[in-house]
């Protein structure tokens, strides 16, 4: 008799945690667990994602369901309930990170999140201090969306979201952080902060575990263990790298931002943080240098040259 699956989501701004808990839940008993499945659709012509998962199910020894045609959201949530159940699994696991409808598409994802929140379905939010968010997020799209790296990425999905440069990344990274968490408060959300998982992994898995229903297991906090049925696009030093104990070595990094951009998330950032607990401090607050000019941190967002 196949098992019923119960769907769970977890939905974080991008750099906030959001693939390191996917894996950590993974680890659970009968637990399917995919890295951003819905942006992977997206993304991928069919023929690619059929080829994606028949290369994830083959090394994870499960069993394969056939892939429908049809490129809608609906059918393809079927699917991948029908592929969890197909291999016994009790939960499915989705993480998808939250992308506000500045992007273009296929990036913006808001109407497509906030579906499965006004369908009830289980969803864990993961926030991170916005100053950390943004730095790592400066970080990675710099890496990523530019020079010829990105040139390539370009290449292969020409939808990339197109950035002008570092003031733009902040600004938006920082608009969508404050817009994700009105919307997880908004939608009464469980919100788990990254600091309080990397901290004390055990407790912190142990509340959320309890906040949809699903059984704690040792195992998820166990780095040795890796979860048979993980995997997708996010966060590479969880995907790719050795698997390392949860540490807090990536807590505060947001320190190194500048004065400006620092004075730009406290702007734009400061009610949402102040909410959640989250102090923002600029190290320096004097007025810009004389013959300088500083920006307003919340006028509106110019496009990237095309």
């Amino acid at each position: 008799m196949m098992p019923d699956v119960k769907p769970i989501f977890i939905v974080g701004p991008p750099r906030t945690g959001t693939t390191l808990l996917a894996k950590l839940m993974g680890g659970g008993d009968k637990v399917l667990s995919l890295s951003e499945p819905f942006h992977l659709d997206d993304l991928l012509p069919h023929w690619a994602l059929k080829y994606w998962f028949r290369s994830l199910l083959k090394r994870a020894g499960m069993v394969r369901v056939p892939m429908p045609r049809v490129r809608n959201y609906d059918e393809y949530f079927t699917y991948l309930k029908n592929l969890a159940r197909a291999n016994q699994m009790n939960y499915l696991v989705m993480k998808e990170c939250f992308h506000e409808l500045e992007l273009n598409k296929p990036w913006a994802n808001f109407e497509l999140l906030d579906g499965f929140a006004a369908a009830g379905h289980p969803i864990i939010a993961i926030t991170r201090h916005p100053c950390d968010t943004i730095a790592s997020t400066l970080k990675l799209l710099n890496k990523l969306f530019f020079g010829y790296t990105g040139m390539l990425i370009r290449l292969m999905w020409p939808s990339v979201p197109r950035f002008a440069d570092d003031e733009h990344i902040v600004r938006w990274a920082a608009r969508n952080w404050a817009h994700f968490m009105d919307w997880a408060r908004d939608r009464k959300l469980f919100i788990v902060r990254y600091e309080d998982l990397v901290k004390d992994p055990a407790s912190a898995m142990m509340r959320i575990c309890e906040s949809v229903g699903m059984p704690y297991h040792q195992r998820m906090i166990d780095h040795k263990h890796m979860p048979p049925g993980f995997g997708g696009i996010g966060a590479p030093e969880v995907l790719f790298k050795a698997p390392k104990p949860v540490d807090t070595s990536s807590v505060g990094r947001g320190k190194n931002l500048s004065p400006d951009h620092q004075r730009a998330i406290r702007a734009l950032c400061g009610t949402q943080a102040a909410e959640t607990g989250y102090t923002i401090e600029c190290p320096d607050d004097r007025p810009a240098a004389e013959g300088t000019q500083s920006r307003n941190p919340l006028q509106p967002l110019t496009a990237a040259p095309q």
